[in-house]
């Protein structure tokens, strides 16, 4: 595959629709994976909340360009020719992307496993045709934001749609990635769910019967 060192920041994305949006989508992102997201991960939890609807999130663990804090961002990802990919959603202003720019050491928290490895933005055209479909299909709710519609767009109008976008590359030190069952492709998300609604069903039988016996014991059976 050809990839190289990160390059110099690129053009904004033109679309003006979207540029009147991105202050307020990054403030959205930020409130949600702050409050959510990254505590979710950090529990070990990523994986009840991974769906091919809702996509399947690597908490990325990245050094702050000028703190030298260590940064975390959840992001959807999918794994491919055994690498972690991941776009840079918000073009070469992303924050993350950014901090790559300075140190692509990293650290990527996949559900069920960690690792580290170096990042590496991909260039080459050959292996965007090939990652963004793919990578969009993974995640339908989210890849929807891009203006396309990942279950039925064809593969030109995804890579056009997102040619703006970085493709980055996550590479585990010297070993080869396979995709597991908590991963794009896999089928633990299935028993997850349904143990989720289940228990989310049961609560609320429960809730509905504890109330129903408080109200019959202050106000009577009416």
């Amino acid at each position: 595959m050809a990839a190289r060192a990160f390059p110099p920041l690129a053009a904004a994305p033109t679309s003006e629709a979207w540029q009147a949006a991105d202050p307020y989508l990054r403030t959205a992102f930020k409130a949600l994976n702050r409050c959510f997201m990254v505590p979710l991960h950090r529990a070990g939890l990523g994986a009840w909340v991974s769906t091919p609807i809702g996509g399947y999130t690597v908490l990325l663990r990245v050094r702050g360009r000028k703190s030298g804090v260590i940064r975390e961002t959840p992001l959807n990802y999918l794994i491919a020719a055994g690498a972690v990919w991941v776009l840079a959603g918000f073009g070469a202003r992303t924050e993350w992307y950014r901090n790559l720019l300075a140190d692509p050491r990293v650290e990527a928290w996949l559900p069920g496993r960690r690792f580290a490895g170096t990042a590496a933005e991909e260039l080459d055209p050959r292996v965007r045709a090939c990652i963004l479909p793919a990578l969009l299909r993974s995640t339908v709710l989210p890849g929807s934001m891009t203006g396309v519609n990942p279950l039925t767009a064809a593969d030109e109008a995804i890579i056009k749609a997102l040619d703006w976008v970085p493709l980055i590359r996550v590479t585990l030190d010297g070993e080869w990635l396979e995709p597991g069952a908590d991963d794009p492709g896999g089928s633990a998300w299935v028993w997850r769910q349904a143990l989720v609604l289940g228990g989310t069903w049961l609560a609320l039988r429960l809730t509905g019967r504890v109330l129903d016996g408080l109200r019959r014991a202050v106000f009577g059976r009416s």
